[in-house]
């Protein structure tokens, strides 16, 4: 059993963990300003569809990359390499079978119906993404080993060379030829790339581990590791439906160009969302533990909550000229600024509960603890999206997002609540520093936003400025909540002094 991590070591796993995300924004980051201007906004919505698709892939491993970490976390080495080598046999069946699905819908594109040459293209950029996806996805559970075993280091540079990858392919392909067969191409570069420097670490943390897809031999194990992964399954399926679906649902009713200027609200708003995710990551081993769990909910929620509600209204006040420095004259569009603005806020309503689903997925004998939550909330998503999108468009898709989120919190901390035995007052105090990042940080961006028109570069320090106010503010109230609410060790009684003759 690994030994606990000093804090200097848990400082610099959070280091790299973001540096691991920060490696994969900067991929996104390039492609989607690369593809806009080499093809126009239409060439964006289908990259949007493209990129969608291939993240849907990753469902294909049934949720059993969840069970390899349960499994992981505990010291039995042989066990972990039975649910390694099942989640293996299970993607290379599932995996080509959704692949099947998945190009067939991408080869019926709704919105490029007048666009013959478009829809050629996203038919032969189909391929490479989806075998992309595969790979992918039977990375996925040696990626879940790795984070349990505090690697960090190594996924951050395996993350850094294959973004470097991906964006020098694409930069290299779109200059040659503008169709969307050269970001796809980039995509699966990377993806080979990644899962090379993967399995090299895993196999120097287990020089037994086997790659080789194989049927555990216990039939009670296998029907715990399904069981398990049904409920993780579940909870990526809500995600998918409810925040990439919004995509393909889009397709169906509005024209590809409002699909690209949706992309890019919806990006940016992920950008600042998964970065600040990697809180929870770096909290898992506290969040599973009953001693600490609930102080590692309260430092979770304020880190996350904090940085996402002032990351992402400083993108809302400051950043219009960084974002339209990003992604071209379609950030500017009034659709993109007010769907900024509802994802934003469905975006900081699931950051609030972002450590306390993690909390009840581990710290319970079956995830469906935190599963039901998020099942019910992705799926009143998903209803009120396609409900409305055909009398309000782009607007009700992200309203759906926002009213789907605010479900799924309620729940959510409903059962965390009886979990942690806290009492509501209790809640609304961890969610207050939230509220303290939101006033500090709104009241900074509105009156910083004057200097942010000046240059992209004005903006992007504006709205860097603006996030860290924010956040420090969060982090801040919590540190005096936490620091109130320490328990007190009583003094120590003095011995009895022998009477003196």
């Amino acid at each position: 059993m690994s030994q606990k991590p000093s804090t200097r070591g848990t400082l610099f796993n959070l280091i790299a963990a973001c540096a691991r995300h920060l490696a994969g924004v900067v991929a996104g980051l390039f492609t989607i300003p690369l593809v806009a201007r080499s093809m126009g906004a239409e060439g964006l919505g289908a990259w949007a569809v493209l990129s969608t698709t291939g993240y849907l892939m990753a469902l294909s491993d049934l949720g059993l990359s969840v069970a390899v970490q349960r499994t992981a976390a505990r010291p039995d080495h042989a066990a972990t390499r039975r649910m390694i080598s099942l989640a293996l046999l299970v993607v290379s069946v599932v995996c080509p079978i959704l692949s099947l699905g998945a190009y067939a819908l991408m080869v019926w594109l709704p919105s490029a119906d007048q666009n013959v040459a478009l829809q050629a293209d996203v038919a032969r950029a189909a391929l490479p993404m989806l075998f992309a996806g595969l790979v992918g996805s039977l990375v996925n559970p040696i990626r879940g080993f790795l984070i349990m075993r505090n690697d960090f280091p190594v996924l951050a540079r395996a993350r850094a060379y294959a973004s470097a990858i991906q964006v020098a392919l694409t930069a290299l392909g779109l200059s040659i030829s503008p169709t969307l067969l050269a970001p796809t191409l980039g995509v699966l570069a990377s993806s080979f790339l990644e899962s090379f420097f993967l399995v090299r670490a895993a196999l120097r943390h287990d020089p037994e581990l086997s790659l080789r897809p194989a049927w555990p031999k216990d039939p009670a194990e296998v029907r715990d590791a399904f069981r398990q992964g049904s409920a993780a399954l579940a909870i990526n399926f809500g995600v998918a439906a409810a925040v990439r679906a919004d995509v393909l649902i889009l397709t169906s009713y509005v024209p590809l160009a409002a699909v690209g200027a949706y992309q890019v609200a919806a990006r940016a708003v992920d950008q600042v969302a998964v970065f600040a995710k990697q809180v929870c990551a770096w909290l898992l081993h506290r969040l599973g533990t009953a001693e600490e769990r609930s102080s590692a909910v309260r430092l979770g929620t304020a880190a996350m909550g904090g940085l996402v509600a002032s990351g992402l209204l400083a993108l809302w006040l400051d950043g219009s000229p960084l974002l339209v420095a990003w992604a071209g004259p379609v950030a500017a569009e009034r659709l993109t600024s007010v769907t900024l603005a509802i994802l934003g806020f469905a975006a900081v309503i699931q950051a609030s509960q972002e450590a306390s689903a993690a909390t009840l997925t581990l710290s319970n004998d079956s995830a469906w603890r935190a599963a039901h939550p998020i099942l019910i909330g992705h799926m009143f998503n998903v209803t009120i999206s396609l409900i409305g999108v055909r009398y309000f468009g782009a607007w009700a898709v992200a309203g759906g997002t926002a009213c789907g989120n605010l479900l799924m919190a309620v729940l959510i901390w409903g059962r965390s609540r009886a979990l942690m035995q806290w009492r509501l007052s209790q809640v609304l105090q961890t969610l207050a520093p939230i509220l303290g990042a939101v006033l500090v940080a709104g009241a900074a961006g509105w009156g910083l936003a004057p200097l942010s028109t000046v240059h992209p570069l004005a903006s992007a320090a504006v709205c860097g400025v603006v996030t860290i106010l924010g956040t420090g503010t969060s982090l801040f109230l919590w540190w005096r909540r936490d620091t109130a609410s320490a328990p007190v060790a009583p003094a120590p009684v003095p011995a009895e002094l022998p009477a003196v003759e």
